[in-house]
């Protein structure tokens, strides 16, 4: 293999690997906020809300780390992620329920998918592994997206792109 092709290659292994564990400690701070959310929800349907994001964070972690470990990526939690997820949460359970979803509507739209979507650009589909784990933390980032355009909407499956990507959905209380 030419140099150039290996140096290339090499940076794009090196740029996917920060990014990935950049993604992994987004989903923490993404834990810290919803588990604080989850406290302060007003009803079940606030509870069921937060507790499905809650949920797609954990399940997305616990998918991510084989692919860490294999990496050679550290998978333990980062208190200083786990500490800003816990600010935002703060600011967050100040805010009426609707400005709150607006605001995780704008953090997903404008700082999380853009990131999520880098690492998808940031693999081949050579290394199959790594490129479903980018398209599905991508997917991931979407789906939290589109269901909270669709709590803003008041669309009446609002939270169905979260429950399809979960493998354990949390479950409404009728």
């Amino acid at each position: 293999m030419p140099l150039f092709l290996t140096l290339q290659i090499d940076f794009m292994n090196t740029k996917f690997k920060e990014c990935l564990l950049e993604v992994y400690h987004a989903e923490q701070a993404g834990e810290a906020i919803f588990e604080l959310m989850l406290q302060y929800a007003n009803n079940d349907r606030e509870r069921f809300i937060f507790g499905s994001m809650l949920q797609l964070e954990t399940e997305a972690k616990a998918i991510m780390r084989p692919t860490l470990v294999k990496l050679e990526l550290p998978i333990e939690e980062n208190p200083i992620s786990r500490e800003q997820g816990i600010k935002v949460g703060e600011v967050f359970r100040e805010m009426p329920f609707n400005e709150l979803i607006e605001n995780i509507y704008s953090s997903v739209k404008n700082i999380y998918l853009p990131q999520y979507a880098e690492l998808e650009t940031l693999i081949t589909e050579d290394d199959k592994e790594c490129f479903e784990l980018a398209k599905f933390m991508g997917d991931h980032e979407r789906a939290l997206l589109v269901a909270s355009d669709n709590i803003i909407k008041e669309n009446e499956a609002f939270m169905e792109p979260v429950i399809k990507m979960l493998r354990f959905p949390i479950p409404l209380k009728q």
